[in-house]
């Protein structure tokens, strides 16, 4: 009698599915979206300052520029312009260590092409990316199979927030890579341990803390695998010249202790051999001249006092390199007190819902809706043999063992996220995605044909598992959820392909888009400096609109140069702040080009945030001294005199305090309106008369708070007690 013929679990003609080829084009399209979206933005505002940093150290073999973001990571995204530029450290920026004037030099100087220069630091991060998108891949085709790990891949490739954060010269996508791979090389050394598992455990785990500051988190994460690894029951086969067997907690728990002491010893080591094996960060010969900045008395005034006897511990003992530490110190010290923006409300020491509402509305609705059905099929296929690492029957906790790093990694994560007071931008979620790709993949078992479990003898017994189990699923009900995950992955990438090339601005339906993306999030969650290229575009495409260079206005938020993409406008108050000494002259209708971070003063210090009583009252006041300068005098000595006094220091800082005090007013009006044109999202544009902008600095105030957001406890969305 003839075999009875089985249904396949795939279709033969999809078969190729599990071979190379769709990953590699998954892969490149990856690559091609997010470089061909980099390059029609400008560079963002950290950019400057990697490529500053990381340059410096291939050219000096010194570390005091840029050290508390990542030495890696900067080291990597500068390979080419080392080997192509040229560049003279000297003067007193580089004896002060001042990076954001150094490297506005070295990529707007006489002679540079700042956009030839970032485009290859973004190009050496865009290789990263791609090696993420396989670490996802691996991880989840292990998980799920190979329907998983494409179900991963394509998420990963048609997100938003890695095709905006993983093309830029940042340390960010470094931070997301390592964080992955050093807690599945930790698992891997935790299962098996061989000289390779060993080496690669260390040098994630050192690259992580040489990609960002928040790598020391690798530390409770991998105590938490520990634990969760000695809670198993299974022996622990080593492979190093021999292999044998280690049985027993007790005996397995010593072993893990002297490998966690040589991985510290050897990622120490890693440590001190990218700092060029020298404890002081200046190079031979500039000890004596040169300094942080800010120096580290600056530094010690804003830590704690526990904080800064364990810096000073290591300093005195030489535990790390000079530069490592204060990097440390300066993330730690920095993160205390930070302006923060969040649904219309300013705050220094941000808000534990921040993160949450990043999470909610800048993550593509589709992901969340791949998370659904994948935990529907874990719960509906729970009964089943599933072929995969998922089915570890004897290990304990089953399947939560096999995803184990995935959900210590976003748990601890989180757990630090919902109490951080640095609340500046959805990209430092950036490390949580790669879980969520990975986890979103095991919608891939709807794909699954549902086999019969083994050992059922009895009919009863049968009955109960086929009603509890999905093997009594109809094939339409299968085909339904099989057509969910696939029409699911065709919207995120369709998505993605309509939000090109604004993927820094992308906000979901949820949020209102990226239209209504400034009132809800600024600062690198949407405006990072990188709209000034969208905006010469739309001046391009509307010439009445610039015709008048006196009446074009415009306040920009970050390190590019507006003068470099050909925009003629008169300055307003800026961030970085820029001043030469002038008398401030009345502003008159026109065309305000504003930055949404700018236009919601967070960093307009010391006026931050929105309007108040305080703020009005200081503005009336100062208005009444600069008006009879504006006003002038036909009398040659009144004139005179008032030059001569226009000139005085404190008189100077008295105008620099009413610009931008007159800008926080003319902002206040500006934010109950909607603006005119939107280039890129980040940038947004009035068209104001005359009229308008006399309402809105001599008018009654738009709003009027009792006292600023910083004194106040300010929490929005209901977030009470933690905004200053």
């Amino acid at each position: 009698m003839p075999k009875k013929k089985t249904t396949p679990s795939v279709p033969r003609t999809a078969g190729w599915l599990r071979g190379p080829l769709p990953v590699v084009a998954l892969l490149v399209l990856h690559v091609a979206l997010g470089l061909s979206a980099a390059s029609r933005k400008s560079i963002t505002f950290d950019e400057t300052a990697h490529l500053g940093g990381g340059f410096s150290y291939w050219v000096k073999n010194d570390y005091r520029l840029h050290p508390e973001n990542g030495n890696w990571s900067q080291r990597w995204a500068t390979i080419p312009i080392w080997w192509r530029e040229t560049f003279t450290f000297e003067g007193p920026f580089w004896r002060n260590g001042s990076v954001w004037p150094i490297a506005k030099v070295l990529l707007f100087g006489p002679g540079r092409d700042a956009d030839a220069i970032v485009g290859r630091g973004r190009a050496m991060i865009a290789v990263a990316s791609a090696v993420l998108g396989l670490l996802v891949y691996f991880w989840s085709r292990r998980l799920f199979g190979a329907y998983g790990g494409l179900i991963s891949l394509t998420l990963y490739v048609f997100s938003p927030t890695m095709l905006a954060n993983g093309f830029l010269a940042t340390s960010d996508l470094f931070a997301a890579l390592f964080f992955t791979a050093a807690m599945a090389a930790l698992w891997a050394l935790l299962q098996r341990v061989t000289a390779l598992t060993l080496l690669a455990a260390c040098v994630t785990t050192a690259g992580l803390l040489l990609s960002k500051f928040s790598g020391v988190l690798i530390a409770p994460m991998g105590l938490l695998l520990l634990a969760i690894r000695l809670l198993n029951t299974e022996p622990l086969q080593i492979k190093l010249g021999r292999t044998w067997e280690v049985t027993g907690r007790l005996k397995q728990g010593g072993l893990f202790v002297a490998i966690m002491l040589a991985e510290i010893l050897a990622v120490t080591a890693i440590i001190w051999a990218s700092y060029g094996c020298r404890f002081s960060a200046f190079a031979a010969g500039e000890q004596q001249v040169a300094r942080f900045e800010p120096p580290w008395e600056r530094l010690q005034e804003k830590s704690s006092p526990t904080v800064n006897s364990i810096v000073q511990f290591a300093l005195d003992h030489h535990v790390l390199p000079e530069a490592y530490l204060y990097g440390f110190a300066h993330t730690l010290a920095h993160a205390q007190l930070r302006g923060g923006f969040l649904n219309g409300e300013f705050g220094l020491k941000g808000w534990s819902s921040f993160f949450p509402f990043c999470l909610a509305w800048k993550t593509p609705l589709t992901l969340f809706l791949q998370l659904l059905l994948a935990g529907w099929a874990c719960w509906m296929f729970r009964n089943e043999p599933t072929g995969d690492a998922l089915a570890s029957a004897r290990r304990p906790g089953g399947r939560f063992y096999a995803l184990a790093p995935l959900i210590v990694l976003f748990v601890v994560y989180w757990g630090v996220a919902l109490r951080s007071n640095l609340n500046i931008g959805h990209r430092h979620l950036l490390p949580t995605y790669p879980p969520l790709f990975i986890l979103a993949g095991a919608a891939a078992i709807w794909f699954r044909s549902p086999r019969a479990r083994p050992g059922i003898a009895r009919k009863k017994d049968q009955q109960v598992v086929e009603a509890t189990s999905a093997a009594t699923l109809s094939r339409r009900t299968r085909a339904t959820m099989q057509w969910a995950v696939i029409g699911t992955l065709a919207l995120a990438a369709i998505e993605a392909l309509w939000c090109w090339p604004h993927y820094l601005a992308y906000f979901n339906i949820l949020a209102g888009g990226p239209r209504n993306g400034y009132r809800l999030l600024v600062d690198s969650s949407l405006d990072w400096g990188q709209d000034l290229k969208e905006l010469r575009r739309w001046l391009d495409r509307h010439p009445d609109d610039a015709r008048d260079p006196t009446r074009v206005y415009l306040s920009y938020f970050g390190n590019s140069n507006s003068v470099y993409y050909g925009i003629a406008a008169q300055e307003l108050p800026c961030y970085f702040p820029r001043w030469m000494p002038h008398i401030p002259q009345p502003l008159t209708g026109g065309l305000y080009c504003i930055s949404a971070t700018m236009l919601q003063a967070v960093y307009l210090a010391p006026y931050n945030g929105r309007w108040n009583q305080e703020y009005e009252a200081r503005y009336q006041e100062l208005r009444q001294v600069v008006l009879p300068y504006q006003r002038g005098s036909t009398d040659p000595d009144v004139r005179a005199s008032m030059q001569k006094s226009a000139a005085q220091p404190e008189m100077q800082k008295t105008f620099r305090m009413y610009e931008l005090l007159r800008f926080g007013r003319l902002c206040s009006c500006l934010r109950q309106r909607d603006p005119d044109a939107q280039p890129g999202y980040g940038m947004l544009i009035y068209r104001l008369t005359d009229a308008d902008v006399a309402q809105a600095l001599e008018g009654d105030p738009c709003e009027l708070l009792a006292a600023p957001e910083t004194e106040t406890d300010s929490s929005p969305a209901g977030d009470r007690g933690r905004s200053s």
